[in-house]
């Protein structure tokens, strides 16, 4: 059906778009009944607030021809094509000529130069990055020295904030593509890359994932660790580590299309980061109890984020010294003014930035103290899949830096973690894993969760699942899903953070449906997709295909007034790619459906005025 693209759009949104939001929702108060008019003179009838939304997205994506088949197309089917044709496409990037000023520019800092940071090591990309950006005086290339990274470098480092280089290939002679998560997030993020990763495979988005995990392993390379992201103001701190699960998950199901070097050249960097990251007593390794925790190498306020972020702590501060809020923040960043219990604040509020969970009454003024539940249950999978891996495709040893490895090793390291994990972190009474805390020896006992990560990891005997199911999985499900963490007590002062009760996050919903299922828990496991996958499904339907960062699992509302707002809210006429992590929960979360669950979710089309 051809129509007249721009008459056809404004007409659509007189009429409908009533709120002036350049979309169509259940706010609206137009007629939600809409004629389109066809140049051959035919006719579309569309009704409903989700129909008409399709319609908007159709007629804003097309050039001219409309499909009607897309604009009747069902939630569940829907979702699946826009992440297929769009949602993906709109949120990848890579550092190439046509898009270097675009993938340089960031909301968290500006600066007056765009700063690109091409490791010294990296002879070929610096020749590339060099040469792209010639055309361009605003941009400034800056050779990276090999980690580890001095304080005096990271402090001038701060004064000219920057993107850090990917990987370029010079086979194809161009670097690699990545997916970011959205919104103001215009680079790529550590642990959203894996999950980002599990929905691009659902999608056979074969380049697009190898992509992200080769960049992964460039930055292990050259920055030393898996970043938090590729922001120079990240370089202190990775996230929760899930690039050897990625690696693990993403060989086993494209095996057939890489050579067996890839894998061992892959399998060394993940070697190099469990070793020289994770294992280091000195950051992340509590060596008396064999435990892990998050760390970050930085001092100070983090410098990501916003002025005034930190007011409800730097108050506090500011009255013991004598001077304003504001005063207190730009001192202290400026080392006029020195204090000891706010810099130990800032290294546990660094470290709680790596664990991803930022932030979380969990972890607040605690994180650098506490060996994890989560943490651990990622490193005991780390040690379960390389063992895995040595087992299944070097079944003789791997040898990498003189030493050989073997599967009988790692299954080993694994247990002593296990052990570990049982003795620290399990509570008999509560038939639950805690966090400990190393330095009041006491286990922090609060419902998360991220207590149930064992379940993933296969860490917990059948018996312990059972317990922990029970003892967890109750308190926190809610009618949106898997909340953060249980309601928070009124005891406890402070912002509302958005790793609490009542907001839910989708890693957490895809790590614990796998839990769930790998042992068993096939009920409890369909009940939570369902209630997940069900509240976006009905987000889309009411809000013009709305996919955003994270949502309020118990009114069951992308709706939230939280720190840092909630990306992918805001747009105009489409999703901008919706969210990475929430698209991939999605899509998992789909196929963990029965087939009348889903007969369900589509009849919310239907239902909606």
């Amino acid at each position: 059906m051809h129509i007249n693209k721009a008459e056809t759009l404004a007409a659509l949104l007189a009429q409908e778009d009533t709120d002036r939001s350049n979309t169509i929702t259940i706010d609206d108060q137009g007629p939600k009944h809409f004629t389109v008019k066809g140049e051959n003179g035919e006719t579309l009838e569309v009704k409903g607030t989700y129909y008409l939304a399709n319609l908007l997205q159709e007629v804003w994506l097309g050039n001219g021809r409309l499909n009607p088949e897309n604009v009747q197309m069902k939630p569940l089917e829907r979702v699946d094509y826009l992440m297929n044709t769009h949602y993906w496409h709109t949120l990848s990037r890579r550092i190439d000529a046509g898009n270097i000023l675009a993938t340089l520019a960031d909301e968290k800092r500006s600066s007056n130069k765009a700063y690109l940071y091409v490791p010294a090591a990296d002879s070929d990309g610096l020749e590339y990055y060099r040469r792209i950006s010639a055309d361009y005086p605003q941009i400034e290339i800056i050779e990276l020295p090999a980690p580890p990274f001095s304080d005096g470098l990271l402090a001038e480092i701060d004064k000219k904030p920057g993107l850090l280089a990917l990987k370029y290939d010079k086979t194809a002679g161009t670097p690699l593509p990545y997916v970011v998560p959205g919104g103001r997030f215009n680079e790529m993020y550590g642990w959203d890359s894996y999950f980002i990763a599990l929905g691009l495979m659902a999608h056979n988005q074969y380049d697009l994932a190898k992509g992200m995990l080769e960049n992964t392993a460039y930055q292990i390379k050259y920055y030393g660790k898996m970043l938090n992201a590729n922001r120079s103001y990240y370089l202190t701190r990775s996230q929760p580590p899930f690039y050897t699960p990625y690696l693990s998950a993403f060989y086993r199901r494209y095996a057939g299309r890489l050579p067996q070097n890839w894998l061992a050249e892959h399998l060394a960097v993940a070697i190099d980061e469990y070793q020289n990251v994770w294992m280091n007593p000195q950051t992340h390794l509590f060596a008396d109890i064999g435990l892990n925790r998050y760390f970050d190498e930085g001092c100070g306020r983090p410098k990501e984020t916003e002025p005034g972020h930190f007011n409800f702590i730097l108050q506090q501060y500011a009255a013991k010294h004598g001077v304003g809020t504001a005063e207190m923040e730009r001192a202290y960043g400026a080392g006029e003014i020195q204090d000891a219990d706010l810099d130990r604040y800032f290294i546990h509020d660094r470290a709680m930035r790596e664990s991803g969970h930022d932030t979380t009454t969990r972890l607040d003024d605690v994180c650098a103290d506490t060996a994890c539940v989560d943490l651990n249950a990622i490193m005991y999978r780390i040690e379960t899949d390389i063992a895995a891996l040595i087992a299944d495709y070097f079944p003789q040893g791997f040898d990498h830096n003189g030493t050989r490895h073997t599967a009988e090793g790692w299954r080993a390291k694994a247990q002593a973690r296990c052990d570990a994990v049982q003795q620290y972190l399990w509570n008999e009474a509560d038939g639950t894993f805690y966090d400990y805390n190393v330095a009041t020896k006491a286990q922090n006992r609060f419902v998360s969760a991220t207590n149930l990560l064992p379940l993933w990891a296969g860490l917990c005997s059948r018996e312990q699942a059972e317990r922990l199911v029970k003892s967890q999985l109750g308190a926190l499900l809610c009618a949106g899903g898997i909340a953060s963490t249980a309601p928070i007590g009124a005891e406890i002062r402070g912002p509302e953070r958005q790793w609490d009760y009542p907001y839910g996050w989708a890693p957490h919903q895809i790590l614990i449906w796998e839990g769930l299922e790998r042992y068993g828990f096939e009920r409890e496991m369909r009940e939570a997709a369902y209630a997940w996958v069900q509240m976006i499904i009905r987000a889309t339907v009411e809000y013009n295909g709305l996919i955003p960062e994270k949502f309020n699992v118990v009114e069951g509302s992308h709706k939230t007034d939280v720190e840092y707002g909630n990306v992918g809210t805001v747009f105009d006429y489409v999703p901008a790619g919706g969210f990475g992590w929430t698209n991939a929960s999605l899509v998992l979360g789909i196929a963990k459906l029965t087939e009348a669950q889903k007969a369900a979710l589509n009849a919310l089309a239907d239902s909606t005025p």
